[in-house]
């Protein structure tokens, strides 16, 4: 606990969630109780899984109410949720029998869930912070890099309760109570959260050198520069490996080129992909952590030169 009672306010926020959720779960089985059990099977033997934060709730109920209108007296029998989950940003639902029927339904819930808070359920965004993936408005991002402050818990209480010259002589805390977060109050809380640059040695820079071919072969000339952060030396692997392009990231192409990757031996680096407008903005860019990874917290990678034939 910090001596302003930050620490006690946070364990208090955990209670209360955890009571929400309890109210949230006992109210979806008297409602939807049909939903929550399978004929000639004890609920008690296979419970059903339900898992997912309190600003998902509405998205969930919406979804409960979605399946009573749209499965037949008649075919619900044969149907049973099995599993809604929150997991890295996502939400995952599973479920037995009429499958067709409510496709739309779980379609939609996924969906709503990628742009809602999981703290508090206002408009968010899949945004990553210190290795962890969650949906957040940026009052609850900034919450989050709050938590990770690289100074630790008691000096980051201080940061927030202490005036701060590019906040116009204001303590953050002071600001958040105005409207909105601003930029520059994202853009300095993910800089305090920044991990020391990384040190390699040789061998580390000569097998990360290797990235540049199969990256170039993806991006071509837009492919600017390579750098590397989040890396542990002790294990000689791992780290977030970022590649900085001409024009804007498409996350779209992530996949297949973390893909090509791994085939070429590098499935233990972390792809980011970090767009010139992501640079210039890091708290509006789609992944501000990466973003303000490439400024703070990464060293380059120098470029790939095959070995002059003998």
């Amino acid at each position: 606990m910090t001596g302003d009672g930050h620490g006690f306010f946070v364990f208090m926020v955990a209670i209360q969630d955890e009571r929400r959720h309890r109210a949230f779960l006992a109210e979806a089985q008297l409602r939807h109780a049909w939903q929550f059990r399978q004929r000639g099977v004890a609920a008690a033997s296979d419970p059903v899984e339900v898992n997912v934060p309190v600003g998902w709730h509405r998205v969930i109920k919406r979804l409960f109410t979605e399946v009573e209108t749209l499965v037949p007296e008649a075919e619900r029998g044969g149907f049973r949720w099995r599993r809604l989950v929150a997991a890295h940003g996502a939400l995952e639902i599973r479920f037995d029998g009429v499958r067709d029927r409510i496709k739309p339904a779980v379609f939609r819930a996924r969906e709503a869930a990628q742009v809602t808070c999981e703290t508090c359920g206002r408009p968010g965004r899949l945004l990553l912070a210190a290795g962890s993936r969650c949906v957040s408005c940026d009052l609850h991002f900034l919450e989050r890099l709050r938590d990770c402050d690289r100074a630790g818990e008691q000096a980051a209480s201080n940061w927030w309760m202490s005036p701060h010259p590019g906040l116009g002589g204001r303590a953050p805390i002071v600001v958040l109570r105005t409207g909105a977060p601003p930029e520059i109050l994202i853009d300095l809380a993910l800089r305090r959260a920044m991990p020391d640059a990384p040190r390699i040695n040789g061998a580390h820079r000569q097998r990360l050198q290797q990235t540049w071919p199969v990256l170039r072969e993806a991006f071509g000339e837009r492919l600017r520069s390579l750098r590397l952060a989040e890396f542990d030396p002790a294990s000689q692997r791992g780290g977030t490996l970022l590649a900085l392009l001409a024009g804007e990231a498409d996350a779209a192409a992530q996949a297949g080129v973390a893909t090509a990757l791994a085939r070429a031996g590098f499935s233990d680096l972390r792809l980011r992909l970090v767009g010139e407008g992501d640079l210039q903005a890091p708290a509006t860019a789609t992944d501000p952590w990466s973003a303000m990874l490439a400024l703070e917290a990464s060293i380059s990678i120098p470029r790939y030169q095959p070995a002059a034939p003998f």
